[in-house]
């Protein structure tokens, strides 16, 4: 487990923290920040500044119309019902691959998320967000 939390804190950081304000999330762009729990134990990410670029990016990524790839997941089957979200998620781990089932609501300046890692890992990964403030440069490499 303590290889596979850090890949997936950066999936889920990524994925919790990233739609703009009046695209389809209710959502605002800005610094965020997140907590991820898994096995019973809470880890913190370093706050991220996602300017509305990153954001419109990211959704294209996780509906799968991004010809852009992250290097570490591919995501499909995203759907949407209001304020609420899921998509597969699958990461490559070194030589392996894991696919997770990931849902999540998001709430203005909130959010919140689970991953449910699929085979023999089984792992539950839980994750909650915030919008610290705001920002104009993002924390992210073009």
């Amino acid at each position: 487990m303590r290889f596979l939390a850090p890949r997936i804190t950066l999936a889920i950081v990524a994925a919790l923290a990233a739609m703009r304000a009046g695209a389809t999330l209710n959502m605002n762009e800005g610094l965020w920040e997140t907590t991820v729990t898994a096995d019973g134990q809470a880890h913190s990410a370093s706050a991220k500044c996602y300017t509305r670029t990153d954001i419109a990016e990211m959704e294209k990524l996780l509906r799968g119309k991004s010809s852009r790839v992250d290097g570490i997941c591919r995501y499909a089957d995203f759907t949407q019902s209001g304020d609420s979200v899921s998509y597969t998620m699958t990461c490559r781990l070194g030589d392996d691959e894991q696919t997770s089932a990931v849902s999540a609501t998001y709430s203005g300046d909130s959010a919140t998320g689970t991953i449910r890692a699929s085979g023999a890992a089984g792992v539950t990964v839980t994750a909650s967000s915030r919008r610290v403030g705001s920002c104009t440069e993002s924390s992210f490499a073009r």
